[in-house]
């Protein structure tokens, strides 16, 4: 089945939502990465990790939720 879109929404931050909704950057990004659970994707230069994933049929079109977590990798930068 095709999938329409894939939609991306960070959990701490709603309005920072990413859409890819174009048959070539949703078969870049499913090339580039595994859309699983607790898979670690980039989106716009960020790392996050993904944290639930939904699935809908529109129009015998798949539509693709995922909620993500933003990785701080300052934050998450081990010290010597």
């Amino acid at each position: 089945m095709e999938i329409r879109k894939i939609t991306f929404t960070d959990s701490k931050n709603t309005e920072n939502t990413v859409v890819i909704d174009t048959n070539e950057n949703i078969s870049s990004f499913l090339e580039t990465f595994r859309l699983e659970v607790d898979e670690v994707i980039e989106l716009n230069d960020a790392m996050y990790t993904v944290k639930a994933i939904s699935e809908k049929v529109i129009d015998a079109k798949n539509e693709i939720s995922a909620e993500v977590e933003f990785i701080d990798l300052i934050e998450n930068q081990p010290t010597a």
